[in-house]
């Protein structure tokens, strides 16, 4: 990501696009320097709601754009035969803006459809439509400040009423003290093991194409 950065103060965490134009949410309420994994996500879900980012990708048309959100066209910019859109200006950061190109937007692309692609599989495998799901847990530092409704909106998860998307929290570390510590739920991690079918999607021969069905963004609604 060209901008991406870890957690950490200065990294934009949130973004909401209202009628009113752009707000962003920064670690710290310092100046912005980068984007964090949460803020990536929100940042192109909030585009692709507002009709900014195509299901295929693709940033709009300047024209769409000036029709449609002038309020945002002069935060779209071309350097080199790229296009970029400008999450915090060089007036807003103090110095280099923040950007999402299109490369960033590809990044996310294909981060979200292996994990899409690994969830219908796996609902295919157990025989489960997906209207079947009834919870996600979202689980490690990424999943604790990850939008429900953003992951929803690029289709990362199961499309589920936001209250049944759950941050789990570092759910590793938690099971590493669980087991360390009691006996009982060591052998309970024990015995889950033989209860575990493990699937080895990279063997499937419908898998790339699965894959390259999962890139596209689902249409607004």
């Amino acid at each position: 990501i060209r901008n991406g950065m870890r957690a950490a103060p200065g990294a934009i965490e949130t973004v909401s696009i209202k009628e009113t134009g752009m707000e962003i949410g920064v670690i710290g309420d310092v100046s912005p320097v980068g984007l964090c994994g949460s803020g990536l996500v929100d940042a192109v879900a909030e585009l692709v709601r507002v009709g900014l980012i195509d299901s295929s990708g693709r940033f709009a048309s300047n024209e769409y754009i000036a029709e449609h959100r002038p309020d945002l066209a002069d935060r779209f910019v071309e350097t080199n035969g790229e296009r970029h859109f400008h999450l915090a200006t060089e007036g807003e950061t103090g110095g280099d803006p923040v950007v999402l190109t299109q490369r960033d937007i590809r990044e996310l692309q294909f981060a979200k459809a292996a994990i899409s692609t690994g969830w219908r599989l796996l609902l295919e495998e157990f025989g489960a439509p997906e209207t079947d799901v009834q919870q996600v847990l979202l689980a490690g530092s990424f999943g604790t400040y990850l939008s429900p409704s953003s992951a929803v909106r690029i289709g990362l998860v199961p499309k589920l009423p936001v209250l049944r998307i759950v941050s789990a929290g570092n759910v590793a570390g938690e099971g590493a003290k669980m087991v360390l510590l009691s006996l009982p739920e060591r052998h309970g991690a024990e015995s889950l093991i033989d209860e575990i079918h493990y699937v080895e999607l990279s063997d499937r021969a419908d898998f790339n194409d699965r894959f390259v069905e999962e890139l596209a963004f689902p249409a607004p609604n």
